[in-house]
């Protein structure tokens, strides 16, 4: 998941490990390299539940230019 925004693009990579799903939050300003560790990190029951806790981290903590 890619989410451009004001300063740079969050990125969340959601993979499934075990039993659960997890996302890995990154945040990447522009000319930076990549993120060296995570911004923010979700685990639930299904890729759908990880996906709308990281939609929410997002827009709560990287909100679109208004």
């Amino acid at each position: 998941m890619k989410f451009p925004r004001p300063g740079g693009d969050v990125q969340a990579y959601v993979y499934r490990e075990g039993g659960e799903y997890r996302a890995s939050v990154y945040v990447v300003a522009p000319g930076q390299g990549p993120a060296p560790l995570a911004a923010e990190s979700f685990t639930g029951a299904t890729e759908a539940e990880v996906e709308d806790a990281v939609r929410a981290w997002v827009e709560r903590n990287h909100p679109k230019a208004r």
